[in-house]
């Protein structure tokens, strides 16, 4: 396993606490503006940051 497999892991890891968290602060009622900001913050971490990777480490 490499630095970049575990980054990636780790990333995924880190966005799906995120979506969980946005689900969480939904179900509790908090400002739309806090789930909209964490759910941008798990795609961020979910999507951009591994295919980053992907493309311009790992190739």
């Amino acid at each position: 396993m490499n630095a970049t497999m575990i980054l990636t892991m780790a990333s995924v890891l880190i966005g799906f606490l995120f979506f969980g968290a946005a689900f969480a602060t939904f179900s509790y009622k908090k400002p739309p503006k806090l789930v909209w900001s964490l759910f941008v913050v798990a795609i961020f971490f979910v999507t951009i940051i591994p295919v980053t990777l992907a493309i311009f480490v790992a190739a």
